[in-house]
């Protein structure tokens, strides 16, 4: 069979199918490339191959992110919305309160302020749907706790540092112990501060608080407190208190100060002012406080009669003597030996005891309380001062030395005696 032959062949014959490729022959046709899944091959098993899913690869761990981002951003709407209502409702005070001075307008502001606060809050879930936004949002975040934990840091040691005790108690318990008398001023005075006792002799505390007692009556309560202070400095803590005491006699305003010493708060210094209603002039505060009526005559004047006597013992060498009927708080002070053996170098000094030349001072305070502040003459000199401090236990006790200062004057030059200049007699031929 020839190849012409087999050409012409009918191909129905031949059981041959013709396919025809549609497009082929078109000019501009161009072969599309099929995708990989369509055109890899078919397994003979039948599986077909699924793609996950972008949610799937990401994992439960950033849908819950994603929810609590959620529940934060609508959080953090409502509390912008809050915000602005509340900014609308302190306008709308404002507005109401227009016409108080200085009042009004502070108060719209404020509303304001507040609105523009709330739309700021409300806005701020929108900024965090980028990248930039989210880092935004962030630092901002971590720039609020940062000044945040600051300023609570600073205020946190403000407030420990400057921890204000309440001296109410304290002021308290020393106005009722003062009002009690001489003794119970006396306790008070040793209970205080070392620096307060440098500062203040013991007897003029006493002298003073118990004239304050007889001035102003018997002490009630505090009323107020009007200002508490609390410094530190060089010499330790220091507070002071200012209040208001009510007294029998009227309202005094005073302020206490105290010193923190030895673990506990201490007496510093005391101060009242006579009530505006009390008027009491310096001449009858002396004559209120005269130690007698005629301070010159030894016996109508008890003061004088004990300085005198004491004055004349110690001239007759009878310190002991002295010492032995003296108070409890004159003995606490000086022992027997030291006081006799100054009162010996007195005499060798100034010789034996004359008269009393001029009184300068004689005050009984409470009555129970006194000073005698004298002039005196010795042998060997004259116009000595001598200042004598009594106490007695009741109005109709004896006094009692409380204290004893005499101060010897200074020596002049004409009282060293030379020695004699004796004359040589020329020898005899």
């Amino acid at each position: 069979m020839t190849a012409d032959s087999d050409d012409k062949r009918d191909p129905g014959g031949s059981g041959s199918v013709e396919v025809q490729i549609s497009g082929a022959s078109l000019p501009n046709a161009i072969p599309e490339k099929l995708a990989d899944l369509d055109s890899a091959p078919t397994a003979s098993s039948g599986r077909v191959h699924a793609v996950a899913s972008e949610a799937h690869h990401k994992g439960g761990a950033h849908r819950t992110r994603e929810m609590i981002g959620a529940a934060a951003s609508g959080g953090v709407e409502l509390l912008g919305d809050g915000i602005t209502k509340l900014g609308a409702g302190v306008s709308k005070l404002g507005d109401f309160t227009s016409k108080v001075p200085f009042v009004g307008s502070n108060v719209h502001k404020l509303g304001e302020g507040l609105s523009k606060a709330g739309e700021s809050v409300h806005a701020l879930p929108a900024a965090t749907k980028t990248r930039r936004g989210r880092l935004l949002v962030r630092s901002v975040v971590v720039g609020f706790v940062l000044v945040a934990t600051w300023i609570a840091v600073i205020v946190g040691l403000q407030l420990h540092g400057n921890d204000i005790p309440d001296f109410r108690p304290i002021a308290e318990h020393i106005l009722i112990e003062l009002g009690k008398g001489s003794a119970a001023i006396g306790e008070v005075y040793e209970k205080a501060s070392p620096r307060f006792q440098e500062m203040v002799r013991k007897e003029r505390f006493v002298d003073e608080m118990t004239d304050l007692g007889t001035t102003l009556g018997a002490f009630t309560e505090v009323t107020s407190i009007n200002d508490t202070l609390v410094t530190n400095g060089p010499g330790g803590q220091v507070g002071r208190v200012s209040l208001t005491a009510s007294y029998a006699r009227g309202i005094s305003k005073g302020s206490i100060s105290f010193h923190y010493d030895q673990g506990r708060w201490k007496l510093l210094g005391i101060g009242m002012e006579l009530p505006a209603e009390l008027h009491i002039t310096q001449a009858q505060r002396e004559q209120r406080v005269a130690a007698c009526k005629d301070s010159g005559d030894r016996k109508t004047c008890g003061v004088r009669d004990t300085a005198e006597t004491i004055l004349e013992m110690l001239r007759d060498d009878k310190a002991d003597a002295v010492w032995e009927s003296a108070g409890p708080v004159f003995r606490q002070q000086e022992t027997r030996p030291q006081f006799a053996a100054i009162q010996q170098e007195h005499r060798e000094a100034l010789g034996a005891y004359k008269r009393i030349l001029v009184v300068t001072e004689a005050k009984v305070i409470g009555g129970t309380s006194a000073t005698f502040d004298v002039v005196t003459e010795f042998e060997k000199s004259s116009g000595v001062r001598v200042v004598f401090g009594f106490e007695r236990v009741s109005k109709t006790t004896p006094w009692q030395l409380r204290s004893f200062k005499l101060v010897v004057p200074m020596p002049r030059a004409d009282d060293a005696s030379a020695p004699a200049a004796t004359a040589s007699a020329p020898p005899k031929r």
